[in-house]
């Protein structure tokens, strides 16, 4: 499939996707982010395949979000697409804070295709998260140095990698770079093993670079079952030590 047609089709499925949620009663969803998120799982599960971060893999960055001390305040989020997880890491920022988030605390999602742009924000303002999750359109290495140097990310509990597995690492290093992880930091990356991202899976089973003043990381493998009853891995890196 080319390039062209790819993004054709991507286009279709998101105004799919819009015209099955905005179709129904807003009731449904207003201000409830979970409906929302599971609306876009049943979509992708009866409509048509997506790739969207899908249940089973969201439990496993759930889980370890929940258990972080102190308590995630800044995610940052590399490939929004329709903005499924972007959608789901407000739901849980929303549980883990008791409903009232304070203001400080930020979702922050890179996304090229002005499609998924705008679906993902329209989504994001049903769901009631729009003070809280943040859609930045254009390149993610640029959205985010923007970000740095203007001081609203100056530290990074949760980075997630989702988008072309190719920029996976360069993306790590560019957050390393920035000094922004701290002890305690998870980087949690989709589809290390297919279609699969070596460079990055190396590196974090490395431990990092391995040079004085770098990140040091221990990194574990969580492997899931897509429906199709095949082993789908999410890999959760967290940051040990800085050296």
């Amino acid at each position: 499939m080319s390039s062209h047609s790819m993004s054709d089709t991507f286009a279709e499925r998101a105004a799919q996707l819009r015209e099955y949620i905005f179709s129904q009663p807003s009731s449904t969803f207003e201000n409830n982010p979970w409906a929302v998120a599971n609306a876009i799982d049943d979509f992708a599960e009866t409509q048509g395949r997506m790739m969207i971060f899908k249940k089973k893999k969201l439990e496993v960055a759930q889980a370890q979000l929940t258990a972080q001390q102190p308590a995630p305040r800044t995610i940052l989020e590399f490939g929004t697409f329709v903005g499924k997880s972007a959608v789901a890491w407000g739901a849980i920022l929303r549980d883990i804070y008791g409903g009232d988030i304070p203001e400080d605390v930020n979702v922050y999602t890179f996304e090229l295709d002005p499609v998924m742009v705008s679906l993902s924000r329209d989504l994001i303002k049903l769901a009631g998260l729009q003070d809280v999750v943040h859609v930045l359109e254009g390149p993610a290495s640029e959205s985010l140095k923007k970000l740095h140097s203007e001081g609203n990310v100056t530290s990074v509990d949760m980075a997630f990698f989702d988008h072309w597995e190719e920029f996976y690492l360069p993306d790590l290093q560019l957050i390393e770079d920035l000094k922004l992880f701290r002890v305690g930091s998870l980087a949690i990356a989709d589809n290390t093993d297919f279609p699969g991202a070596p460079d990055y899976l190396k590196y974090v089973k490395a431990g990092g670079r391995g040079v004085a003043g770098s990140v040091k990381y221990e990194s574990l493998s969580f492997a899931t079952k897509s429906q199709q009853g095949k082993p789908s891995v999410v890999e959760v890196s967290t940051v040990v030590a800085l050296a």
